[in-house]
């Protein structure tokens, strides 16, 4: 509004950055296969650029500066960088442990970044000018912009004097789990065969349009296939070629063939289970970004909060998350990723069913902000802590989602362009966009019915994600 816009647009401006974010995350997967460093340095400075811009919104009133801001800051983001380092770079063993140390980490940072929002928020309004650019304005709305601007600045610094490169053992290690003749790698192979069955009739058709070729490729054919007969199953690739057993050739990287054989190639690779991770963490998206998301605009026109009640409540949530994905870090020791994932998604499910209000099914009044006195109504305090149980349950199973489909991916999908922390970021942004879009398509239709028209269908994708891991418990077994 201090814009001169709607409400219903926050989501709009919020998604903004994601939306952007899956533009730039080819580019960022592509810098990644030859160093991390000057990727991270470049994202840094586009942090800063962007949230510099997203501040003197307020002083241009303008809606255009805030969303350039906004989606500068999207080219910026990280994540794909985050995610591949911590496939890379961490073994096996501890890949559960690490992703949910970095779930923690975003908690942390998610609990900051309310926290500084409720203390500059507290701090005088003043006016300042900076070279080139009019004159700024320091209040509640633009503070968070500046001081985010600076602290990526501050980042970035920090790269330059003390990032090092890292050894990519979890690659290694990956590689060499399906080299050995153990049960991983039959469990991969088993895994691999299950998704080409549904792609028979396309193999039908491409051997149906080779039919042309000369008596001489067709000779050459049947003695391929004789060879075939006489090799292992193992010594085959998803689309029937022969492997090498030279670790240098598996190893080096596709040159001279162009991203269009990688992009080919990451379709080929793409596994059952990779396919169902990828759902779950697109659905999981959406359902997070249904909860995180609408928060001010629901508690504004539900609740009357301000900008320090909605930054209480994240920094709350911040919090909760941190010994929440310690506590994941430890049972990911004793327990498979499969099974802790439908725990936490159930504990999600719980949580938002304390936010569903059955009252505004058959109250419609616009003039009303609640059905304060309603019995089943959902006034405050049974927001809070809906808003906890689903925020702590949904964070928890990203660590064991993202680590199960890092477990389960062939090796040929763990390096190159088209990685699986790419397909990770691609489908996870891609989710958090949709979701922000559906806010704001929701929020046009109903402010004052905006948390059913959100909360229900996010819950259908959590309880369908269930169902999903369920159905196909043992193809995610690791």
């Amino acid at each position: 509004e201090a814009l001169g816009s709607s409400d219903a647009l926050s989501g709009l401006m919020i998604g903004a950055a994601p939306w952007f974010a899956l533009t730039s995350s080819v580019a960022y997967s592509y810098w990644t296969n030859y160093n991390y460093k000057q990727p991270i340095l470049f994202a840094g400075t586009l942090q800063f650029v962007g949230n510099l811009m997203y501040a003197n919104a307020y002083g241009y009133r303008s809606v255009e500066l805030c969303l350039i801001g906004r989606a500068i800051t999207g080219l910026g983001a990280p994540r794909i960088i985050n995610r591949r380092y911590v496939a890379d770079a961490t073994p096996f063993s501890l890949r559960t442990a690490a992703s949910a140390a970095f779930a923690m980490a975003t908690a942390l940072g998610a609990a900051l970044g309310p926290g500084m929002a409720i203390l500059l928020n507290r701090m005088d309004e003043f006016e300042f000018r900076l070279p080139l650019l009019k004159e700024q304005y320091f209040n509640g709305m633009t503070a968070p912009g500046y001081f985010m601007a600076l602290s990526w600045f501050v980042y970035t610094l920090c790269i330059i004097f003390f990032f090092g490169e890292p050894t990519r053992s979890g690659l290694e290690e990956l590689r060499q789990r399906e080299g050995s003749g153990g049960p991983t790698a039959a469990e991969t192979d088993s895994k691999k065969t299950s998704l080409l069955s549904e792609v028979e009739l396309a193999a039908v058709s491409q051997d149906s349009n080779n039919k042309g070729a000369g008596l001489d490729a067709k000779e050459s054919m049947r003695d391929d296939d004789v060879e075939r007969q006489d090799s292992s199953p193992d010594d085959f690739d998803d689309d029937g070629s022969a492997t090498k057993d030279d670790a240098s050739h598996v190893d080096a990287p596709p040159t001279g063939k162009g991203r269009g054989h990688q992009y080919c190639g990451c379709i080929k690779n793409m596994t059952r289970p990779v396919i169902i991770c990828m759902s779950l963490i697109f659905m999981k998206r959406i359902a997070l970004e249904s909860i995180v998301g609408s928060t001010s605009i629901v508690t504004k026109n539900r609740y009357g909060w301000n900008i320090e009640n909605v930054g209480t409540l994240h920094l709350v949530n911040g919090i909760i998350v941190i010994p929440v994905s310690v506590f994941s870090g430890y049972l990911s020791t004793l327990y498979e990723d499969r099974l802790m994932s439908v725990w936490f998604l159930a504990i999600t499910l719980l949580g938002m069913a304390f936010l569903f209000d059955p009252t505004d099914l058959w109250n419609r009044e616009d003039g009303a902000m609640f059905n304060e006195g309603a019995p089943l109504a959902t006034g405050p305090a049974r927001y809070i802590a809906g808003s906890l149980i689903a925020f702590s349950g949904i964070e928890a199973c990203e660590s064991y989602v993202a680590s199960l489909m890092s477990k389960v991916v062939p090796s040929a999908l763990a390096q190159g362009t088209f990685n699986s922390g790419l397909l990770a970021t691609l489908v996870g942004t891609g989710g958090r966009a949709v979701g922000d879009i559906f806010i704001t398509l929701m929020g046009l239709i109903s402010i004052r019915n905006l948390l059913n028209l959100l909360i229900i269908p996010g819950a259908s994708l959590v309880g369908f994600s269930i169902l999903l891991i369920l159905w196909n418990y043992e193809l995610l077994a690791v």
